[in-house]
Parts: C-alpha cells; sequence; structure tokens
C-alpha cells in the first residue's frame, strides 16, 4: 500500500471514530504556531511518548480540514514533510516561507492550519495471537492554528483583547476586533440567576477587523467576563468593559 492510499485510508478512519476513543502517541509541543514575517524559520518539536515508533506526516492547509498534503497551496515548506519518530524521542520539524508569502497581507495576520498525522505501526508478527491477520489500524490527527505575522504590524498583541469593543443590541452581546490580530475566545461567562453562565462554550475567533454576534443569557452586561488564548497557550481572563 503507497504512503498516499494509506493517508486516505487512516484519515478517514480517523474522521469516523470519535477523538474519544483514538489515544496520539505523538505530542506536539504548543497549541499554536506563529511564523513572524522577518523570520528564516521556525521550528516545532513533536514528541513520541508512545512505545512504538510512528510515521508522521506534517503539511500545513488553508482552511479546509479535508485537504491533503497535495492539494496544500500554503507558501512553505516543511523539513521533513514525512519523519520517523522513535518511541520515547522528540523530532523537530523545520517550517520555512516560500518566496509566494511576499503575496500574503502586510497589514494583519494570516491563519493557517498546521496538521501532524500520526501514523502507528502494524501489529509486530511475533505474537499471532496479539497481531491478527484482520486489524484495524487508526491515525491521528492534530490540527493547531498557524498564524503569519507580518513584522510591519507595531501593535503589541498580547494587548489585542483589551481593545475590543463590546456593544449590545437586545439580547446579542456584538464583539468587534479593531486589531490585525486573531483573537481566539474559550469563554464568556454572564451571571444569571445569581450563579455565571459560560454562554460560549464552543468558543470563537475573532479575525482582524472583524464582528461577531454573541445570543445572550439577558441584557445585563454587569460583571462579564471572557477568556482568551495567548500566543503560549496560555488563558488570559479579562472584564468586559
Amino acid at each position: 500500500m503507497s504512503l498516499r492510499q494509506l493517508f486516505y485510508r487512516t484519515c478517514l478512519i480517523a474522521l469516523l471514530i470519535p477523538s474519544s476513543l483514538v489515544n496520539a502517541e505523538i505530542i506536539i509541543h504548543g497549541t499554536r504556531a506563529v511564523y513572524p514575517s522577518d523570520a528564516r524559520e521556525i521550528t516545532l518539536q513533536l514528541s513520541n511518548n508512545g512505545e512504538s515508533p510512528s510515521l508522521v506526516q506534517v503539511w500545513i492547509d488553508e482552511g479546509d480540514p479535508q485537504s491533503t498534503p497535495d492539494q496544500s497551496k500554503a507558501p512553505f515548506v516543511i523539513t521533513p514533510p514525512i519523519t520517523r519518530v522513535e518511541a520515547q524521542k522528540g523530532q523537530f520539524i523545520r517550517i520555512t516561507g516560500l518566496p509566494t508569502v511576499d503575496a500574503l497581507s502586510k497589514t494583519e495576520e494570516t491563519l493557517f492550519w498546521l496538521n501532524v498525522l500520526d501514523i502507528p505501526p502494524k501489529p509486530s508478527a511475533k505474537d499471532k495471537s496479539a497481531s491478527p491477520d484482520n486489524f484495524l489500524q487508526l491515525a491521528v490527527r492534530s490540527r493547531i492554528k498557524f498564524f503569519y505575522r507580518p513584522s510591519d504590524i507595531k501593535q503589541d498583541v498580547t494587548l489585542a483583547p483589551e481593545k475590543i469593543q463590546w456593544n449590545s443590541k437586545g439580547s446579542t452581546l456584538l464583539a468587534k476586533n479593531p486589531t490585525p490580530f486573531h483573537i481566539t475566545i474559550t469563554a464568556i461567562t454572564q451571571e444569571e440567576l445569581g450563579k455565571r453562565t459560560n454562554i460560549l462554550p464552543e468558543g470563537l475567533m475573532l479575525k482582524p477587523f472583524a464582528e461577531e454576534s454573541i445570543l445572550l443569557k439577558n441584557p445585563s452586561l454587569k460583571n462579564m467576563t471572557f477568556t482568551t488564548i495567548n500566543d503560549y497557550g496560555g488563558r488570559v481572563n479579562h472584564t468586559i468593559k
């Protein structure tokens, strides 16, 4: 079976099996990656926490979760794109921008997605009882945000959440992002009957210079808070002003 055939088969299986039933052995160090436009390259660290080696394929897509490595038109090259990571070992991946990155916006971030496909090895043939002829091989794909950040942006990304403009209109809360950064909001809490309720359990990402609407539990914005994710994957709490 070719690597491409294995990719399609294992991706299909991974999509059909609930994530709670699949345990990934390959761990990405970080929940997001940022590529500054003035950087020659960035590195990403992977670790294999399992007891067996894994074959890993890495690629960047432009937002379509169904896209495959050969369909990607993202202006980056990854070295190595396919690698074997030994058990309890790590591997560094280099990501380099192609000349075509110059065509990306210089006034706001561009969002891509970085994919890491973990393909486990075939069971050993030493013990036939432990390695039946018919077995189900599961590949697990992790997908994290990959931001291309222009160096021309002089604003401080850590201050972006505090600049969100909040307004209410009836039962709707409007959140406007006046910054050139993507702002990931994981929760918005509001008081309801004396208890704090998360009115945004699914989270949202505010795109640069964009606006999103959120349904309120009640029209009062008193003591409302929201939580964002910073460049390092940490959660930061803020007060809605």
